[in-house]
């Protein structure tokens, strides 16, 4: 048994000493830089209470990192007057300041489907549903970018291939100006059709 201690001792020694020595050395840790060695002591320390210190100090580590990134941006840079640490792999800037600052107007990106007379809204995760991983939600805002000129004969023929029952298609832009003033006042613009033909504005409530 003296040995077995004496050996976690000596291990657990190494990846502090590495984990210090990594920290230091690279001048813009990782999350993963700071906690691995944390998770380690978890999975092979002995005996439970030893276990739950690692636990102990894994929360804490983490609820310390989890608040900095939180105020980095917009409280200790502006405080200490310079740049601070940015720790990667951790994103988007946790916490409340993902609601910083909300704009009152909003706008997203529609395509409707046209069969004879009839248009009806496809569902964004349908356009974009692959079979292997279902909806890309990482890549969520990608119907942001086909308003893009440059992707319009592309964006066209991957529609008519994937939903070859609609005759045309309608890339319509959607704006609202002031969701908390006039949450109902839209305006819609119809960027392009697959057919290539435009409409002006028009605003519809």
């Amino acid at each position: 048994m003296g040995n077995q201690r004496y050996f976690r001792f000596v291990v657990l020694s190494v990846l502090g000493i590495l984990w210090i020595y990594v920290f230091v050395h690279f001048p813009n840790p990782r999350f993963f830089t700071v906690t691995v060695p944390l998770i380690i002591g978890i999975n092979v320390a002995h005996p439970k209470s030893v276990r739950n210190i690692f636990i102990s100090l894994f929360v804490i580590v983490w609820l310390g990192i989890f608040h900095y990134e939180s105020t980095r941006a917009f409280f200790l840079e502006p405080l200490f007057h310079r740049p601070l640490y940015k720790f990667k792999f951790l994103f988007p800037p946790a916490g409340w300041i993902m609601f910083y600052s909300v704009d009152d107007s909003a706008g997203y990106v529609e395509v409707y489907g046209k069969k004879d007379e009839s248009a009806q809204m496809i569902d964004p995760h349908e356009i974009f549903r692959t079979r292997t991983i279902g909806f890309d939600n990482i890549h969520r805002g990608i119907m942001g970018t086909v308003i893009d000129p440059s992707v319009q004969k592309p964006f066209c023929r991957y529609l008519e291939w994937r939903f070859p029952y609609f005759e045309k298609f309608l890339i319509v832009a959607s704006y609202h100006p002031s969701m908390s003033q006039q949450p109902y006042l839209r305006y819609q613009e119809i960027k392009y059709e697959c057919a290539g033909q435009s409409v002006a504005t028009h605003p519809v409530k």
